[in-house]
C-alpha cells in the first residue's frame, strides 16, 4: 500500500473511532423523536442560508478574478464551485474540491496561474476570517468554561495574524524571504511554478479595496454558516442563545479542517457534542443538530453532480480576446 493509501486508511479509522464513541453517548429514541418534529419552515430557511453562502462564496472569488481582468461570468463560476464541491464528496483527498475547481477555472479562463493564485488568496481569506472569528469567540468565552488564559491566547493569535499581514505588505520582508529561502530552492522543478504563483498572489497587494471587500464577504460567509446551525436547532425546537453558536461553531470548523479524518466526519459530531455539552445541551440534541447540518450540506454539495452532468463548456476554454484591456 502506498503512503497516501495508508494516510487515507488512518483518517478513515479516526473517523470511525470518533463516531463510535460519539454514538455511544446518544439516546437514539430521543434523537428520532427530535427528527420527527422538525419544522419544515426553519429547515427551508437553513437550506436558503446554505445557498446564500454559496452565492457569497462565488462572489468573493469573482472579485479576486475580476481584479486580474478575468471575464468569467458569475454563473460560470457558480457552476465551477458546485462541480468542485461535488467531486470533493466523491474523491478521497481533502483538497480534491480545490483541484477540480482549479482545473475547471483554468479551462474556462485559459490561465492556470490565475486559477491557482485566486484560489490561494481566497483560501487565505477564509482561513484568516476563521482564525479571527475563533479569536473573537475565545475572547467572549474568557475563562467561563475553565479555559485558562483564553483571552490572552486569543489576543496573541490575533496580534500574530496582524503582524503577518503587515509583513506581507512590506516589500523589504518579501524580498528578504525570496533571497534567503525561495532562491536557494528555486533550482527544484516544483519550486519554479510555485515561485511564480506566489509572486502572482502578492500582486493582489495592488488591489487593497478588492482584498478588503473579499475579506468582508468571507466574514459574512462564516456568519451564514453559523446561522445554518442555529436555524436547524430552531427547527428541532432546541433553543440555545445564538451567542453560543458564534462562540463554538468557528472553533468546531477549525477542528474539522485538521487533516485527521475523512471530510471532518467524526470530528464534527464529536466536537459539536462536546462543546455544546458545556452549555447544558443534551448529547442527543447536539448530535441531531450536527447530523442534520451535515446532511443538508451534503445534499447541497451533491447538487453539483447535476451541474456536472449537464455542463457543456467545462472542457472548452474561453476564447482569449487579444484586445482585452489591461488592469
Amino acid at each position: 500500500m502506498t503512503r497516501a493509501g495508508i494516510k487515507q486508511l488512518l483518517k478513515f479509522g479516526v473517523s470511525l473511532l470518533l463516531l463510535f464513541f460519539t454514538l455511544r453517548l446518544i439516546d437514539w429514541r430521543e434523537s428520532l423523536e427530535l427528527a420527527g418534529r422538525a419544522n419544515s419552515g426553519m429547515m427551508a430557511v437553513a437550506v436558503g442560508l446554505l445557498f446564500a453562502e454559496r452565492i457569497l462564496s462565488t462572489n468573493k472569488w469573482l472579485l479576486l478574478l475580476r481584479a486580474k481582468c478575468s471575464r468569467i461570468t458569475f454563473w460560470r463560476l457558480l457552476v465551477i464551485n458546485f462541480i468542485g464541491g461535488f467531486w470533493g464528496l466523491v474523491l478521497p483527498s481533502s483538497v480534491a474540491a480545490d483541484i477540480v475547481r482549479g482545473y475547471y477555472l483554468a479551462k474556462s479562463t485559459a490561465n492556470v496561474s490565475l486559477a491557482v493564485t485566486s484560489m490561494l488568496v481566497d483560501r487565505f481569506m477564509g482561513a484568516l476570517s476563521l482564525v479571527l472569528l475563533g479569536c473573537a469567540s475565545a475572547w467572549m468565552v474568557g475563562d467561563t468554561f475553565g479555559l485558562v488564559n483564553a483571552r490572552l491566547i486569543s489576543a496573541g493569535v490575533a496580534a500574530a495574524c496582524a503582524l503577518g499581514i503587515a509583513l506581507m505588505f512590506h516589500d523589504g520582508f518579501i524580498g528578504w524571504v525570496d533571497r534567503q529561502i525561495i532562491r536557494h530552492v528555486a533550482r527544484l522543478k516544483v519550486i519554479r511554478p510555485v515561485r511564480g504563483w506566489l509572486a502572482s498572489c502578492f500582486e493582489y497587494r495592488q488591489y487593497p479595496n478588492t482584498l478588503v471587500a473579499s475579506f468582508l464577504l468571507t466574514i459574512f460567509v462564516q456568519i451564514l454558516r453559523i446561522l445554518v446551525f442555529y436555524a436547524v436547532a430552531l427547527s428541532f425546537g432546541i433553543r440555545v442563545p445564538v451567542m453560543y453558536y458564534f462562540i463554538f461553531v468557528p472553533l468546531i470548523t477549525a477542528l474539522i479542517m485538521l487533516p485527521v479524518s475523512v471530510n471532518g466526519i467524526g470530528v464534527r459530531e464529536g466536537s459539536f457534542v462536546a462543546f455544546f455539552a458545556l452549555v447544558g445541551v443534551p448529547t442527543s440534541e447536539a448530535f441531531i443538530i450536527s447530523f442534520a447540518v451535515s446532511v443538508l450540506t451534503t445534499l447541497m454539495t451533491a447538487a453539483g453532480g447535476i451541474f456536472y452532468m449537464f455542463d457543456k463548456c467545462a472542457i472548452k476554454p474561453m476564447a482569449v480576446n487579444p484586445e482585452q484591456p489591461k488592469c
